[in-house]
């Protein structure tokens, strides 16, 4: 769990933020151009197409919740795709709805270990204390990341992780799989 929180503030939270801020800008050329630099960074089959439904699931479902507002939410940034991975949907909803950019990173890196630990706890024997334990220390560790804006910039991201490539590769062609990386 340590691993992927720190990956997910080496990689994801960066994709996050810049997002965010090209979304202020109205600025979707850059959005392609994250949209091709994650892509990149996501080598694995099951990871890659994991971050692309959850990422337009989530844009899909808010951009639902804007009843007569659903045309202009958007409006050119997505180019009414709605095909982007989650870190940068996830950047795109936080602007759009205003949403403060630093706890939206760190709401962003929480919900993924919490998503994480809620898997852990169905599979194995991790009962709910434990669980809430192990989320109580996670996000004490959390806390402890410097979150300087100059660590989240593209030009820091940081991918290598190749256990949790060669794993997800492995899991991808297991004959029971319990849930989707």
């Amino acid at each position: 769990m340590q691993t992927i929180l720190e990956v997910n503030i080496h990689l994801d939270a960066v994709f996050v933020k810049e997002a965010y801020e090209a979304t202020l800008q109205d600025d979707s050329v850059r959005l392609a151009e994250l949209q091709e630099l994650y892509t990149a960074a996501k080598p694995a089959k099951e990871l890659f197409e994991a971050s692309m439904k959850t990422g337009r699931s989530l844009l899909i479902g808010v951009k639902n919740l804007q009843v007569g507002n659903e045309a202009s939410f958007y409006g050119n940034l997505l180019n009414n795709s709605l095909q982007y991975h989650y870190a940068i949907g996830y950047g795109v909803v936080a602007a759009k709805l205003s949403l403060p950019l630093w706890e939206t990173v760190q709401t962003f890196l929480f919900s993924g270990l919490v998503s994480l630990v809620s898997v852990a706890t169905r599979i194995m024997p991790l009962g709910q204390n434990e669980s809430q334990l192990v989320l109580y220390r996670l996000g004490k560790r959390l806390e402890s990341y410097s979150m300087r804006e100059e660590d989240f910039m593209i030009e820091n991201v940081n991918s290598f992780s190749p256990g949790l490539e060669i794993a997800s590769m492995e899991h991808e062609t297991l004959y029971t799989r319990l849930c989707m990386s």
